[in-house]
């Protein structure tokens, strides 16, 4: 399951309606995908959570999360294990079980964060070993994602609703060359190459220790 805290809330005008259209947004979408189990539930005023359909979800629905949020960041926090109740909503109200206590064992981590570096995501399985790999992996890779430009987030978004540079490049009115370039800039494909790796990683992991 996942866990998410909107950083920087309190400055953002009209923020409960933003919140609120956001997450209809993004419920349709990981609905519609077989992502979720149920709609994403807010649990406090910039905090809301939901629980995945299967753990191997986790990267894309981390990536999806970020881009919708854009302007503002998230601190994400990912627990895996058993729910019960999985289905009842809101979550927040019926579900339990080791997904949540470990959900709020990288919550408590997160918000300890590091000295060195801003650390928005983090990981709580209960498999040492993946939790080392996930929380190194998305470190180096929040760095990157937070340099990620308005502009670019516009391309991402256009090219993940199209069928391909070709299309995306029409609908943002310039040449293909530059949506490459912008990709490029953005580190678009770290992105995906991260999210398919981790996503292969968690699939591999959670089927071993099920």
């Amino acid at each position: 399951m996942i866990t998410a805290d909107i950083v920087g809330s309190r400055k953002v005008e009209s923020f409960r309606l933003k919140r609120d259209k956001t997450l209809k947004q993004i419920s349709d979408l990981h609905l519609r995908e077989k992502l979720i189990v149920s709609r994403y539930a807010v649990t406090a005023w910039d905090e809301f959570q939901t629980i995945l359909t299967e753990p191997e979800h986790t990267p894309r629905v981390m990536l999806d999360l970020r881009r919708f949020f854009y302007p503002s960041h998230l601190w994400i926090a990912v627990g895996v294990g058993l729910v019960s109740e999985a289905r009842k909503t809101p979550i927040n109200r019926f579900a339990g079980g080791q997904a949540f206590e470990r959900a709020r064992l990288a919550v408590e981590r997160l918000s300890k964060n590091s000295p060195k570096f801003r650390i928005l995501s983090g990981f709580e399985s209960g498999v040492e070993e993946f939790d080392s790999v996930a929380n190194t992996v998305y470190h180096l890779h929040d760095t990157l994602i937070e340099g990620t430009t308005a502009k670019q987030w516009e391309t991402i978004n256009t090219l993940i609703a199209s069928s391909g540079q070709e299309e995306a490049a029409q609908k943002l009115g310039v040449g293909v060359s530059t949506v490459s370039r912008t990709l490029k800039r953005a580190h678009y494909w770290h992105m995906i190459e991260t999210a398919d790796t981790m996503g292969a990683l968690f699939k591999k992991t959670f089927q071993l220790h099920e």
